[in-house]
């Protein structure tokens, strides 16, 4: 038996070619006559294009679609031989690993909870996240086409450039290390991109902020930062730094020096907790032992609890606003373990309309898979961009 062709790099395309391919994975399954007028080519054109990427094993066809005259026509879309690509998602607390075909399609998840009793990546972490990566990689097998990319989401700087695989160990700075030491094939590129900025591209793709090309996704948790997309694309800065709004001077003002890294600590869960543990009574009942059960005391109306997340929300919409003075995004994306959560939104707003003007500000629509999620969707721009 002949091996299946080898999909081709750029070069080997034609422009036409590349650019049905590039239409059928962002865009879905369409026919001849919708490709051929969406990208302007002819008739002869398509009729090389779709049997040259068929028999590349890159587009299939199946099923049909009925037209206004109430003809037939074959619908053609992506196939496995595409490829695949992987999205990583590794913190102190939980991994996952995801794999999706190039048209978005998940193919494979799988996803673990870490015991930390630090708020850091640890080996631990970072073994626990190149098992599932194995586990995947084996529940993907071999029909779904080559492994095109691979992006790993952390709490850390993005990489610059890809890095190539080996199979030296890791070091002990753990994540810096994760991507060359990562169980995939030599010629895949694997690259660290922020977490928060996984969660940007997310939201901009899938969720709250798919029409927008200008926004802010503002992340309120253990930890805190910023995702920036102006013009559909990712700011990154000079240093792979922007949106790193923990480093913003806090507190500023007479008497008081700010502290490397204060606003973090201020508006963290950890801290929202121990105030509350200050400020809590024997009346109220047992104190809420981590952020989630104080928002669900709030929400039955409990009124310390009322108290502590409606000054949380003021102090969030304080640091929106902070951001919007900068950058004026169209919409402000509220996310993270505590951010996510409603009952923050009135207070937000209220902030941001008291101390600037009026800018958007809602809630993400994809909770706490928004990191893994913009994880494949990098990945699969990324393949893509190398394919066509």
């Amino acid at each position: 038996m002949n091996p299946a062709p080898t999909p081709p790099s750029r070069l080997d395309l034609p422009e036409s070619s590349r650019g049905v391919l590039r239409r059928l994975a962002t865009h879905g399954p369409a026919t001849r006559p919708q490709l051929a007028r969406v990208l302007g080519l002819s008739r002869p054109t398509m009729s090389a294009v779709m049997p040259e990427l068929m028999n590349l094993e890159l587009v299939s066809s199946g099923g049909s679609s009925r037209g206004a005259t109430g003809r037939s026509a074959v619908l053609y879309s992506l196939a496995a031989g595409a490829g695949h690509v992987l999205g990583v998602e590794v913190g102190a607390t939980r991994a996952r690993v995801v794999a999706h075909s190039l048209d978005g399609e998940q193919i494979a998840a799988r996803e673990e909870r870490i015991s930390a009793r630090r708020r850091t990546i640890t080996d631990a972490a970072v073994s626990t996240t190149m098992e599932l990566c194995e586990k995947v990689l084996a529940e993907v097998g071999d029909g779904h086409g080559p492994l095109r990319d691979v992006v790993i989401a952390a709490p850390t700087k993005p990489s610059t450039k890809p890095t190539s695989v080996s199979t030296s160990g890791l070091q002990p700075d753990g994540v810096e290390q994760l991507a060359a030491a990562f169980p995939v094939p030599d010629d895949v590129p694997v690259i660290v991109e922020n977490n928060v900025n996984c969660a940007a591209i997310a939201e901009h793709r899938l969720g709250a902020a798919q029409n927008q090309d200008t926004f802010v996704y503002l992340q309120v948790g253990v930890k805190i930062g910023l995702g920036i997309v102006v013009d559909g694309k990712l700011m990154h800065g000079a240093h792979g730094a922007s949106g790193e709004v923990a480093m913003m001077p806090f507190p500023w003002s007479p008497g008081e020096e700010p502290t490397r890294a204060g606003l973090e600590e201020y508006l963290g869960s950890e801290a929202l907790m121990a105030r509350c543990a200050e400020v809590w009574t024997s009346g109220n009942g047992p104190v809420p032992k981590d952020a989630e059960a104080l928002f669900q005391a709030a929400a039955r109306g409990q009124s310390t609890a009322r108290r502590l997340v409606d000054q949380h929300a003021t102090d969030i919409g304080r640091l929106a606003v902070g951001v919007m003075s900068v950058l004026d995004p169209g919409l402000v994306v509220l996310g993270g373990g505590v951010g996510q959560n409603q009952l923050l939104l009135p207070g937000v707003r209220r902030a941001t309309t008291a101390l600037a003007w009026d800018t958007e500000i809602t809630v993400g629509a994809l909770g706490e898979h928004a990191t893994v999620l913009g994880a494949v969707h990098i990945a699969i721009t990324r393949a893509l961009d190398r394919l066509t």
